[in-house]
């Protein structure tokens, strides 16, 4: 079952057994000691026993403790003080809670006062409060109103009290019900943490939960201070329980995520860690261990295949080949998908180199437009050489600079068709001028 559901049969079950149960009387049957005031194992009026049942039904481990260590307190933990008789360090309090600690301080006329002003809930010591209502028209039993929407208030209309105080002058908290005179339970948060002030701790013994609002009430404060099932351990402090120690600077963010969660765990963790102390013989292991690790680490650095000898080649200057390079050009073709354009360009300038040749050096011949070119080399190489200069000289015109087929953003593109048949109409070019087209050297 999902502890929601155990809660509310838990609730369900004492609210039945409240119901069909006489009214709640106050008197007593016999005069008890007061080492036995809020008791986990009293079952008589004034005990802690159904406070208890209670809670462990809800799914908390419950812990009433003879003395507080600040300093063992945690993200598990709900801090109850019920009546204390030794004054409660203030600073120590709200550390705890501003860290992210969840308490509660239940006192009447005990010794929280200094506290509970701390975390800004004024204790106002009354003889007789005001009241809209009374428990059986009883002044010393004054019935609390819930005033606020919060979740502590949920279902809860009053809340009967026994010779309560009240909180005034609130800073910082939301009341959820009180008195004409004031508050009687306040809520609120400080830093990453929560509390509850209640200014009648007795809302908490055996015959008062038997009142289905103070029941209400208590379940809602410890699902409030539970932060989805983080907090599931109920640690009780009653009566002269001496404190000492400090709270934790960290102890719980209610924003964190699952990794700044994780971290300050295992910060906790080390933290604790670091009180462990060492024999000299221990110390001596430790250091052999961490001298071993090093080493291992050093062996696992070093490079123990030699590489090659150095002989300061690195240090050469050497220039980037030029783009239209034939060499870079031609190397460039062989790697790429798509050679043929820049083979197209190569084999032009061979071309036209070997036709300079044929023909002789003339300064005037670059400027010559195709038609006369080509009665020059039907003139000098004849009719076949006129012709086969005429099928290439136009497509030979149009392809792009050696730079420019080289370059990355040329874009142009020669298919293997169009490069096959070029080349025979250049080779057959070069065959009528009498020279062999081959490579360029």
């Amino acid at each position: 079952m999902r502890p929601t559901q155990v809660t509310t049969l838990v609730v369900a079950a004492l609210l039945a057994g409240s119901l069909t149960t006489s009214a709640p009387t106050f008197a007593q049957d016999a005069p008890l000691p007061i080492s036995s005031d809020y008791d986990p194992q009293n079952s008589n009026w004034n005990g802690l026993m159904q406070f208890r049942d209670l809670a462990t039904g809800m799914g908390f481990e419950f812990n009433a403790v003879s003395t507080l260590e600040w300093g063992n307190l945690g993200a598990e933990d709900i801090l109850v003080f019920l009546y204390p008789q030794q004054a409660i360090d203030p600073s120590q309090l709200d550390a705890f809670v501003q860290a992210g600690g969840h308490a509660i301080v239940a006192d009447d006329f005990g010794e929280a006062q200094n506290a509970l002003a701390r975390i800004g809930a004024v204790r106002l010591d009354v003889t007789t409060v005001r009241a809209d209502k009374y428990y059986e028209g009883r002044t010393w039993a004054p019935i609390a109103s819930v005033t606020s929407d919060h979740p502590i208030g949920s279902e809860v209309t009053e809340i009967v009290t026994n010779h309560p105080s009240v909180l005034g002058h609130i800073v910082g908290g939301t009341v959820v019900a009180g008195f004409a005179d004031g508050a009687l339970l306040v809520a609120g948060e400080r830093g990453t943490g929560r509390y509850v002030a209640v200014a009648d701790p007795s809302i908490f013994i055996n015959r008062m939960l038997e009142f289905p609002g103070n029941l209400r009430a208590v379940v809602n404060m410890l699902h409030w201070l539970n932060r989805q099932g983080r907090a599931n351990r109920v640690i009780v402090v009653r009566g002269d329980v001496p404190m000492y120690g400090q709270a934790r600077p960290y102890i719980d963010d209610s924003n964190a995520g699952p990794l700044a969660r994780s971290v300050a765990d295992l910060n906790r963790w080390l933290d604790e860690r670091s009180t462990w102390l060492l024999v000299p013989g221990a110390m001596r292991a430790l250091g052999i261990g961490a001298g071993l690790l090093l080493l291992g680490l050093l062996a696992m650095a070093i490079p123990w295949r030699k590489g090659p000898r150095p002989d300061g080649a690195w240090l050469a200057l050497r220039r980037p080949a030029r783009r239209d390079d034939a060499y870079a050009m031609a190397a460039g073709a062989q790697r790429a998908n798509e050679p043929h354009l820049i083979s197209a360009c190569l084999l032009r300038d061979r071309v036209q180199t070997l036709l300079s040749e044929a023909l002789g050096k003339d300064e005037q011949r670059p400027a010559l437009g195709e038609p006369q070119l080509t009665e020059i080399v039907r003139t000098e190489k004849g009719a076949a050489a006129a012709a086969a200069y005429a099928r290439v000289a136009d497509r030979l015109r149009k392809l792009p600079s050696r730079g420019q087929a080289a370059a990355p953003w040329g874009g142009g593109f020669m298919s293997k068709r169009e490069f096959d048949a070029l080349y025979d109409d250049c080779d057959t070019l070069c065959r009528n001028l009498g020279c062999t087209l081959g490579t360029d050297s």
